[in-house]
C-alpha cells in the first residue's frame, strides 16, 4: 500500500470531545509552500455561507476556486453543510519539499525508501483546511481538510470532520464494508479494482481504515466509521510512492483480506 505524499505518514486518528476527526499532524509541520498561505473567512449573510478569497496569479487554481471546489466536495462526498465549515486556510505544496524535511525523521530502511519516492516526479497540490471559529487557536484544530492536484483538478485526499457521537460497536460487518468502499468511490466516477480490499483487524474508538486499490492502478487508504459505515476521510497515492518497509509490516500486522 503506498502513501501519495509524506505527510500521510504522521496522519493521527483522534478523537475530540465526543467528536469524531480524522487529524492531519503534519499539516503544522510544513515549513514551505508555493504562494504565501492566504487565510480566508466565511461571513453569514441572507442565510447562506459566503467565503470571500482573493485570486492568486500563479497555480492554475487559484484560491477561490480551490475553495469552491473543496466546499462542493464535502457536500457531494460526505453530506455536509457550508455553514459549519468555518474559516478556510488555503495552502499549496509539493511532496519534494516535505522529502527533505522528514527525511532524518524515520529509520535507516525507511529512509532509503523515501530517497527513491524523492526521484519520482511529484504533483503540486492545494490544501484546502476549513477550521471553525472555536477552534482556530489550537495548536492542532480538528478541520475538516481537502487536497487538490493542481495539474488535474482531483480531489485526492479528504478529511472530514463530523458532530457526531462515537460509536461504541466493535462488530466488523465485511459486506457493509464493502458496499459502503463502492459507493463511495461510484460518487467520485472511481472504480474500486476487484479482490483489493483489506480492512484492519480491530476497530478504534468505533472507526476502521480501509486499504484498496483503484482500478487505474492507485492505491487509497480510507477511515470509516462502524456506526453508520460512513466514510470521514480518504487518501489517493496520487504520487505512486513506493510504501515504506514500516507501513508494508503495519498491513501485514494489522489488516486482513476481506
Amino acid at each position: 500500500m503506498n502513501k501519495k505524499n509524506i505527510l500521510v505518514f504522521s496522519m493521527a486518528l483522534t478523537i475530540v470531545g465526543g467528536a469524531t476527526a480524522a487529524v492531519f499532524a503534519a499539516e503544522n509541520a510544513v515549513h514551505s509552500t508555493k504562494n504565501k498561505v492566504v487565510t480566508v473567512a466565511s461571513k453569514a449573510g441572507n442565510g447562506t455561507n459566503q467565503t470571500t478569497v482573493a485570486k492568486v496569479a500563479n497555480g492554475k487554481i487559484s484560491d477561490e476556486e480551490a475553495v469552491k471546489m473543496a466546499t462542493k466536495a464535502l457536500k457531494d462526498y460526505m453530506g455536509l453543510d457550508a455553514k459549519s465549515f468555518g474559516e478556510a486556510r488555503v495552502n499549496r505544496t509539493n511532496a519534494q519539499e516535505d522529502f527533505k524535511f522528514f527525511m532524518d525523521l524515520y529509520s535507516k530502511e525507511d529512509a532509503a525508501v523515501l530517497k527513491e519516492n524523492a526521484k519520482k516526479d511529484t504533483a503540486n497540490v492545494i490544501v484546502v483546511q476549513f477550521i471553525r471559529a472555536e477552534d482556530l487557536n489550537q495548536p492542532m484544530p480538528a478541520s475538516n481538510r481537502i487536497v487538490i492536484n493542481e495539474a488535474t483538478g482531483e480531489i485526492v485526499s479528504l478529511t472530514a470532520f463530523t458532530n457526531e457521537d462515537r460509536s461504541s460497536e466493535t462488530t466488523i460487518d465485511d459486506a457493509k464494508v464493502k458496499s459502503a468502499v463502492i459507493n463511495f468511490f461510484d460518487k467520485q466516477q472511481k472504480n474500486v479494482k476487484k479482490n483489493t480490499m483489506k480492512v484492519s483487524k480491530t476497530a478504534n474508538s468505533g472507526t476502521i481504515r480501509v486499504l484498496c486499490d483503484l482500478e487505474d492502478g492507485r492505491d487509497v487508504t480510507l477511515t470509516m466509521s462502524l456506526k453508520n459505515y460512513s466514510v470521514s476521510s480518504y487518501e489517493i497515492n496520487y504520487d505512486r510512492l513506493l510504501p515504506l518497509p514500516s507501513e508494508e509490516n503495519d498491513y501485514r500486522e494489522n489488516f486482513r483480506e476481506l
